[in-house]
């Protein structure tokens, strides 16, 4: 399967993002709330700007987001 690159990006976009706020906030529900406010707001400012909203990128986006938040909630975990 090929994933285009925008995808991927708006993917590892949405891990960076919940992530680091849920390290520098101490709680990945944050970490993730950002996540998802990140590409909700990424498209609007696509549609305002361009007249294009894609629901793909922001989707791809909230995936990454699920996974950060995955992530950093297992880092809580383990230390």
């Amino acid at each position: 399967m090929n994933i285009p690159l925008d995808k991927r990006l708006h993917f590892a976009a949405g891990i960076v993002i919940t992530i680091v706020v849920s390290y520098l906030l101490h709680n990945p529900i944050y970490g993730l709330a950002a996540g998802l406010f990140a590409g909700l707001m990424k498209e609007l400012r696509d549609w305002c700007i361009y007249r294009g909203f894609d629901y793909k990128d922001m989707l791809a986006t909230w995936i990454g987001g699920l996974a950060g938040f995955a992530i950093a909630e297992l880092l809580k975990v383990i230390t």
